[in-house]
């Protein structure tokens, strides 16, 4: 018995043994399953990590492309010509076909020179468009204004978009898909959009000549305002031509300050073209910047007053016998009207905002002046004997006076020793409650420290309007109005017609000078822009344009002042001026920038 139980055991043993040889083979399996499982996830991961890596590149590239593009926009806008090898007219190219183009340049310079897409085969491609519409970009006219924005046809074609495709060598995903190559793609929009900038003395000649010259001992003297003090948006490597060591451009007390602080500690000076700093004096902190970023028209938008008014009447709260007609004279204290008691200045003629169409003229008479538009087919002439000042009339309710130049032959022209007649030669200033939009609380205007040292504007004084008319209408005043961190400042005070040409034939081109004092507190803007849409705008100017030149000369920098800015194509500086600029660095205007949207 015990022996037949033994072959049973062993029987069993016997036929139980070969499974034990089995297990490993189990193992084998799995491992070898898992081994492939991970080896397609490490090629998978390499696959993904080499897409990630190639739409990164990409999009770098894409972002430069777009923005090289929209700078190119934004230069043409300026200068009336096609940059960077392109016309967006044209519609969309592809840099394969056309790689000298500046976006393709820049692709290029990313790692991107397209070479065309091939089918299953590693390649690249560029494509740049030109949509007619970005969703997300505000209208200008949008409540509250928007940082950035744009305005119907300005510039025609303000939008640009790059797309980079790069088809790229897969490993693990081709085995899959069934394909040897992937598509990473990735695609940028920008704009040539209007942003709000704060504007330096602004010279917008674009052209490759000498846009600002002299023929005498200068001094521009700048006192606070934004980090750019002066942009000179000529390319020339002579756009600044100043004779031997004759004069200076002192912004060493330019720029930003905080209070108690009363002046900046230097600002900047930029030349588009590339030359080496001239007459320069930008104190600790300023830089002369070449080449230097052109910045564009800041009024391009800004409406010109495009209905004609009617003539001049006489102000609501006089008669017929106070004042018969405009001009009329008008004694001490009417309106405004300061005078010394000589003969010939015991009283001053009055004038009010309307149509003009006979030369305004100030010779051994004080000229004061109510608010209002001055649509002007003349004029404006102050001769060596001259008196301007403004009038403390209501006028329109805007706080100033602003004057528009209509046609080629009308301008603004202030002559040697201007200023010196009656009040204007006497130390007796325009005082600072006039000169202050608002004097107190919200808004209240913010004066620099040297004129009110001087307790307000002497000599021939002008000043441009604070906000918008009480009937309504355009505001040539401060776009910021109450915001303004520098209480409410003072707007548009000459404007010249941008579709007149005032270097032709019979023409004159603008002057402000005279030894005597003066204070001009608003904007200058002279600009000739020959835009062919029939609008009268700065917007999309032809060739031809940028003629207008601005002389200024003045007197002693503790007497001649302009409160405000100065935007003019070219600028000439004659006889030996000291003009102390005080600028807004708050003022803000809409200037064209290369803007990268999505």
């Amino acid at each position: 018995m015990e022996e037949c139980s033994m072959r049973r055991t062993n029987s069993r043993r016997r036929k139980t043994s070969p499974h034990r040889s089995e297990r490993g083979q189990a193992a084998f399996y799995l491992t070898l399953v898992l081994g492939i499982f991970l080896l397609g996830a490490v090629a998978l991961a390499v696959d993904l990590a080499n897409l990630w890596f190639h739409r990164q590149a990409a999009q770098n590239a894409a972002d430069a492309a777009c923005t090289a593009a929209a700078m190119d926009m934004v230069n043409d806008s300026s200068s009336g010509t096609l940059s960077g090898g392109f016309d967006p007219a044209g519609g969309t190219f592809r840099c394969s076909q056309n790689g000298a183009a500046s976006p393709c340049q820049y692709a290029g310079f990313n790692g991107y020179s397209a070479t065309g897409l091939t089918p299953n085969n590693p390649s690249t491609e560029v494509e740049i468009g030109f949509p007619s519409s970005v969703p997300g970009v505000k209208s200008c006219n949008s409540t509250p204004a928007p940082s950035v924005c744009s305005v119907a046809g300005f510039p025609s074609h303000p939008f640009v978009r790059a797309t980079v495709t790069d088809r790229m060598q897969t490993f693990f995903i081709g085995l899959v898909g069934g394909g040897r190559t992937i598509d990473a793609g990735a695609t940028a929009t920008c704009g040539a959009l209007l942003a709000n900038a704060p504007i330096p003395l602004l010279i917008l000649d674009p052209k490759n000549e000498t846009s600002v010259d002299n023929n005498g001992n200068f001094t521009i003297r700048i006192v606070g305002g934004p980090q750019r003090s002066i942009q000179v948006n000529s390319p020339s490597s002579n756009a600044v031509n100043i004779s031997g060591s004759s004069g200076s451009f002192d912004l060493s007390h330019g720029g930003p300050f905080s209070p108690p602080q009363t002046q900046g500690s230097g600002s900047d000076f930029g030349v588009s073209g590339t030359e080496a700093a001239t007459n320069y004096n930008g104190g600790s902190n300023g830089q002369w910047i070449s080449p230097a970023p052109a910045i564009s028209d800041p009024f391009a938008t800004l409406a010109y007053p495009s209905t004609v008014p009617g003539s001049p009447v006489r102000p609501s709260d006089l008669n017929a016998a106070q004042c018969p007609a405009i001009p009329c004279s008008v004694p001490p204290g009417t309106h405004g009207c300061q005078v010394t008691g000589a003969v010939g200045d015991r009283t001053c003629l009055l004038y009010t905002a309307g149509h003009y169409t006979s030369d305004i003229v100030s010779f051994k008479h004080t000229l004061i002046f109510d608010p209002g538009v001055y649509y002007m087919d003349a004029n404006l002439v102050a001769d060596q004997q001259s008196c301007l000042r403004p009038s403390t009339g209501t006028g329109d309710g805007s706080g100033g006076t602003m004057f528009y130049f209509n046609g080629a032959l009308n301008t603004v022209n202030v002559t040697a020793n201007a200023g010196t007649f009656g009040i204007c030669g006497s130390t007796t200033a325009v005082p600072l409650s006039q000169i202050q939009c608002i004097q107190t609380g919200n808004g209240a205007t913010v004066l620099p420290a040297n004129v009110i040292s001087q307790g307000g504007l002497l000599g021939n004084v002008l000043l441009g309007p604070c906000q918008t008319p009480t009937a309504g209408g355009t505001n040539y005043g401060d776009p910021l109005g109450t915001n303004d961190p520098l209480g409410e400042q003072r707007g548009m005070l000459f404007f010249q017609d941008r579709s007149a040409n005032i270097a032709g034939a019979g023409a004159q081109q603008p002057s402000w000078g005279g030894n005597g004092s003066f204070g001009i507190n608003g904007i200058m803007y002279f600009h000739y822009c020959n835009s062919a849409d029939g609008a009268r705008l700065g917007t999309n100017c032809n060739s031809g344009a940028y003629t207008d030149q601005l002389q200024l000369q003045g007197g002693s920098c503790s007497s001649t002042f302009v409160i405000g800015n100065i935007v003019t194509d070219k600028l000439h500086l004659g006889g030996t001026p000291c003009i102390e600029m005080d600028l807004n660095p708050n003022a803000l205007y809409y200037v064209l920038k290369a803007s990268l949207i999505q």
